[in-house]
């Protein structure tokens, strides 16, 4: 299937001649014609020349949801999607969107008017890469085709695709197709990443202190114009993104699999529906066909086709606030989890691979997404915390948020109790208002001055004597929030500072704690000295605490023991002398939180 084929379903859709009872209004890009119809009937039939038998199960894409869901009638816009993070991860890179947040190429070490590719940087000349010489990879953009390169040695490698690079994002990855001589078209059938990675604060650097595997020891390039598929995989990198990340970085899977060489292989579902100069889609296996990347409508509400087939059929597609909160954010957890696939761990996304099946949303009938992934944890020496590259679901599953029966219908609280994920590219996507379910009472919330912890919290436990009503006119209310909140934290209120003293994700949300919102405990950093995670080295790096971790040895010196801003071990005679204090006042018998038992 040619991308011309593909490209025609678009203009099936897209015809304003079409007539019938069962068209569709969209509203588009600028650029791109403002009145979109699309005929239920020709869409069936593209689909089943498409996928066949699979048609009723497949993707079609946002822009496709987004033709009723745009505000334009009854329906909610959704078109905030396109703002997001979420629409704007994974990017195919065009020259006219150089420079351009969330849209292009962002590396600008030259200080040009155009991005380094265009400039043609060698990165030879950038400090990070001195010790590369004229083995450091050289930048090119070629105009006539509008493609972007990187050199390593003596290999060309286009640049397929840029991750991440929004607004408010500090780096940006680059991934490749690599040439070859033993395949078909003579280019890798995975894509991998490159060597170099670029940050707006440092500049571009080495992806790792072998340039990503591309090159050796020796900084001397791995591949030379004789490579071969197999010698790829066999040299144990560069890291496929094909193998590693696509699952969570592209709407839907129709297959993955393996060459005889042993490169990892992916098939997704076609873009028939888009913008031509959105760089959102991508020609992800260069056979000319733009596939659906990024993490669109259906990566959280599932295939689209029945739902659009039955005419908007609601009880076709899966509405997230209709599931348990532990369904909910299972949606969340299937990218957001540093896991295996289950039960083979061949795949680094939660996949059955025994039945080669995509864990998916589903309207029918729910699969639990914990059987389709195997944990591969390591523990801090409690044997409870998790360790590692990992991410917020990981931490999510063991907290209180995840185990309360006070959540969405009777279950967990769900991921989207404070994360939006239509929303715009505010931190983290959190959410910049809840309304209350009993009362309908919209909470304008921040996490820098409790909000967005009180609107839930408020009226019970220690938050009692704080209504709702005060949290969501915080402005004329501060005074008394604050004398609630700093009775339970101990701590001054103080938002409008830079340490956001009795801040609630200081305490509860701490770099090791993260989504579990526990307070790990000084006396646990004494305890653990030996036991739990070792460093390269085999030496144990001990356990953090939540009051040194978050102010005490990174901010605040006010034990005179100095800082220690970037700790990667908590056994030093700092951090006992820094936990023996700590521990009297959080620990047993503690003068603000007496841990102590309960006989």
């Amino acid at each position: 299937m040619r991308k011309a084929t593909v490209v025609l379903a678009a203009m099936l859709l897209a015809s304003a001649a079409m007539a019938g009872p069962n068209l569709v209004r969209s509203h588009l890009p600028a650029g791109v014609s403002k009145s979109m119809t699309v005929d239920i009937a020709g869409l069936s039939a593209r689909l089943t020349a498409l996928y066949g038998s699979a048609a009723g199960s497949s993707y079609l894409g946002s822009e496709v949801c987004l033709a009723c869901h745009n505000g334009k009638g009854a329906l909610e816009d959704m078109s905030t999607w396109k703002h997001t993070r979420h629409s704007q991860f994974l990017r195919r890179p065009m020259g006219q969107w150089t420079l351009v947040d969330g849209q292009g190429v962002i590396a600008n070490q030259a200080h040009g008017t155009k991005d380094d590719f265009m400039m043609g940087v060698d990165l030879a000349t950038v400090g990070a890469f001195s010790a590369y010489g004229a083995n450091a990879p050289k930048l090119s953009y070629d105009a006539a085709t509008d493609t972007y390169w990187m050199q390593i040695g003596v290999l060309k490698c286009q640049v397929v695709a840029t991750l991440a690079g929004s607004a408010g994002q500090d780096g940006q990855r680059f991934i490749l197709r690599v040439p070859v001589t033993d395949t078909d078209t003579k280019l890798s059938k995975a894509i991998y990443y490159a060597p170099a990675t670029y940050s707006r604060t440092q500049g571009w650097t080495p992806a790792s202190a072998t340039g990503g595997g591309w090159y050796t020891s020796s900084l001397t390039p791995k591949f030379d114009l004789t490579l071969t598929a197999s010698a790829l995989v066999a040299a144990g990198g560069p890291t496929s993104h094909t193998a590693g990340c696509i699952g969570c970085h592209a709407t839907g899977i129709r297959s993955l699999g393996k060459t005889a060489a042993g490169e990892a292989t992916y098939q997704g579902f076609y873009a028939t529906l888009f913008n031509a100069n959105d760089p959102g889609y991508i020609d992800y296996n260069g056979d000319g066909n733009f596939l659906l990347t990024n993490i669109g409508c259906e990566s959280c509400h599932g295939p689209g086709a029945q739902h659009v087939l039955g005419g908007g059929d609601p009880t076709k597609i899966v509405n997230p606030a209709n599931l348990t909160g532990a369904q909910a954010s299972e949606i969340c957890g299937r990218c957001h989890i540093s896991v295996k696939s289950a039960p083979g761990k061949v795949y680094s996304w939660p996949y059955d691979d025994a039945n080669m099946v995509d864990w998916m949303p589903r309207y029918d009938t729910w699969v639990p997404l914990a059987t389709a992934f195997v944990p591969t944890y390591s523990y801090w020496g409690d044997g409870k915390l998790p360790t590692g590259h990992l991410r917020p679901y990981d931490y999510y599953q063991l907290s209180a948020h995840a185990a309360t029966t006070y959540g969405q219908n009777g279950s967990s609280e769900p991921c989207n109790a404070c994360h939006d994920a239509m929303d715009k590219q505010q931190t983290a996507q959190i959410t910049t208002s809840i309304t209350d379910s009993r009362s309908g009472l919209v909470i304008p919330t921040s996490p820098e001055n409790d909000s967005l912890c009180l609107a839930c919290h408020a009226t019970h436990g220690p938050f009692a004597n704080i209504t709702k009503a005060q949290v969501a006119d915080f402005a004329n209310n501060e005074e008394a929030i604050a004398k609630v909140v700093s009775a339970h934290s101990n701590h001054p209120f103080a938002p409008e500072r830079i340490m956001g003293l009795s801040n609630c994700i200081n305490c509860h949300m701490s770099t090791s704690a993260n989504h579990t919102w526990w307070v790990t405990k000084p006396e646990d950093t004494l305890t653990y000295m030996t036991t739990g995670v070792k460093d390269s080295n085999g030496n144990y790096v001990g356990y953090p605490n939540a009051c040194a971790e978050s102010c005490h040895n990174t901010r605040v010196n006010i034990f005179g023991l100095g800082l220690d801003p970037a700790p990667t071990t908590w056994t030093k005679d700092y951090d006992k002398n820094l936990a023996n204090i700590l521990v009297t006042y959080y620990g047993p018998g503690g003068t603000w939180w007496n841990t102590t038992p309960t006989p």
